[in-house]
């Protein structure tokens, strides 16, 4: 049984959430590794309702890993708020899945939507495994032709920066590890944030952020991440290191900041 293309109108997924207080900044604010916690979240619970739960797939041999996020925050995200996630796959691209998801305030105000690509793996032996070989029927919304980003996010890269400064490094370990043991997808969010000078985060807000994972962080490795400047935005490199000669990359990412009370407006640093 092969995966099938049904599109379908109504094909999403949407669950009311209170933003907790200690998942905020000194600002009130939503941090960007819960936002990601909660789109993480929203895709597992929509497989979960259909039956295909983490659990199943892995012991076929199936599971997906975050390739490439794209968030847009348009409008402040605070504790205390209600708010409505909804989340709804797209036809894959390639061997990638893709997946949308928005928050809306209760009176249907947008205030964040994110891109997604996904890809299936086999957990045992690594290997990407194209659409077609996933055994159950997924029903895809169609694609919106004035929303460019449904096409580009399989293919969005971070600019190019050459001249980078060190930033912080941190240990894979229990803590931030997740089930398919390594580093969790959203502690990338914190990981960059804080290659960033605390006296920034004062003034400014995250206001777009782009990350492509390239290769696992597993367990027992250490992640080092280098910090430049290109295109507006800050750019951000991960080499994680496996052993004592041992490095690959990462991931990429950017981030673009908002000052907090004169709107949008670019900062570098």
């Amino acid at each position: 049984m092969t995966v099938k293309e049904n599109i379908e109108i109504n094909c999403r997924y949407s669950k009311r959430i209170r933003i907790p207080y200690p998942e905020c900044d000194i600002h009130n604010q939503w941090k960007l590794s819960y936002i990601m916690r909660a789109i993480q979240q929203a895709a597992s619970d929509q497989l979960d309702d259909l039956g295909i739960t983490f659990r199943k797939l892995y012991a076929e041999g199936y599971v997906f890993l975050l390739s490439k996020e794209y968030i847009e925050l348009h409008k402040g995200i605070s504790a205390g708020d209600e708010v409505i996630i909804s989340t709804w796959p797209i036809p894959p691209k390639g061997a990638q899945f893709r997946r949308n998801i928005t928050i809306e305030s209760l009176d249907g105000v947008q205030l964040m939507s994110a891109y997604t690509a996904w890809l299936l793996v086999n957990p045992k032996s690594h290997k990407i495994l194209r659409p077609l070989s996933f055994p159950y029927t997924l029903n895809y919304a169609p694609l919106n032709e004035s929303d460019p980003m449904e096409e580009q996010i399989t293919s969005l890269k971070p600019p190019f920066v050459e001249n980078c400064r060190e930033g912080v490094s941190l240990k894979v370990s229990y803590s931030n590890s997740d089930c398919n043991g390594h580093l969790n997808n959203a502690v990338y969010g914190d990981l960059v944030l804080d290659c960033i000078p605390f006296e920034i985060w004062e003034e400014y807000q995250p206001s777009a952020f782009l990350i492509h994972f390239i290769k696992e962080a597993k367990i027992g490795s250490e992640v080092f991440t280098t910090v430049g400047w290109a295109e507006g935005q800050q750019v951000f490199n991960g080499i994680v290191c496996l052993g004592k000669n041992q490095k690959e990359k990462c991931f990429q990412a950017s981030l673009k900041l908002k000052h907090i009370e004169n709107g949008f407006e670019l900062i570098k640093h």
